[in-house]
């Protein structure tokens, strides 16, 4: 037991220190790949013509060192947009958004169209390498009231996460070989313990993969689409229709207030009713019978 713990020890402290290697290795690469360090490859002197056509692959790496393009092909770039734009008719131009992301091997991710307000928001997922084509077509179906792209450089990332699912793969199965050397009870559940431990932070790691490859292999192009409003012109004077109209609308209003007049006041008139009807009980129980038969002088 002791020596299997100990190997499991030893085999932590490895992966610690291997992951920390991975961490700065991955960051020493993300930093040696920005622009300034495309711009110093660039300035590598080519290799003499006897040394190039020696190798079998010798011209490849300096190809790639001192080819924009070929540096540009090799980050991985996140691309999403949005473009906002004001057409003749929703219904047909969403439409028309749909088929482009079609054509162009894309799909709708989000599709939301609201009918009595006379718009819609798509959201497409496109090939990072249609994006631009899908993007200037879209733009051409309207007039465009806004419009924003955005690219953001995750290469330092996905050489971190590649790197980091490598180590922890390894790990898993340094593991699983102690696994099974574990002769009892105590040194197997030592073990299990620390597999189930590395496993479960591999997965998460496959899931950042994942969802990084996902993001760099399709960009997301959010359209928003609406219609001008429209305005009615006047044809000229009020005529019969207007007037019956206006009048009505003038009598359901007034008819409306002297409801709510009435209904305010009733909570008054009630109490004011019944003071009545008591002051003058009052005042004929105050008056006697014959003085009221008397007539005056």
């Amino acid at each position: 037991m002791v020596r299997v713990a100990a190997t499991v020890a030893a085999v932590g402290l490895l992966w610690g220190c291997a992951s920390q290697g991975d961490r700065d290795s991955s960051a020493d690469s993300g930093g040696g790949a920005g622009p300034d360090a495309g711009a110093g490859t660039a300035e590598v002197a080519p290799a003499p013509a006897g040394e190039g056509a020696s190798g079998a692959g010798g011209g490849a790496p300096l190809a790639l060192a001192t080819d924009p393009r070929a540096l540009a092909a090799a980050r991985d770039v996140v691309r999403t947009g949005e473009v906002r734009l004001t057409v003749d008719d929703v219904g047909d131009a969403a439409a028309d958004v749909r088929a482009l992301a079609s054509d162009h091997g894309g799909f709708v991710a989000d599709d939301q169209t609201r009918a009595a307000d006379r718009e819609a928001d798509i959201t497409l997922r496109i090939p990072a390498d249609r994006f631009e084509d899908v993007r200037a077509a879209v733009a051409d179906l309207g007039h465009v009231e806004r419009e924003t792209v955005k690219a953001e450089d995750v290469t330092a990332q996905v050489v971190d996460v590649d790197s980091r699912v490598a180590s922890l793969q390894a790990s898993v199965e340094r593991v699983r070989g102690l696994l099974a050397q574990s002769g009892n009870v105590s040194d197997l559940a030592l073990v299990e313990g620390e597999l189930a431990s590395r496993e479960a932070e591999l997965e998460s790691l496959l899931g950042q993969q994942r969802v990084l490859a996902d993001q760099v292999a399709l960009g997301t192009l959010t359209v928003h689409l609406g219609e001008e409003a429209r305005s009615t012109p006047a044809d000229g004077a009020p005529g019969f229709r207007d007037g019956l109209h206006g009048g009505w609308v003038v009598l359901v209003g007034t008819g409306r207030v002297a409801t709510a007049a009435a209904g305010f006041a009733l909570p008054f008139l009630v109490p004011a009713a019944l003071a009545l009807v008591a002051v003058r009980w009052w005042r004929r129980r105050r008056t006697p019978p014959g003085a009221a038969a008397v007539p005056p002088r």
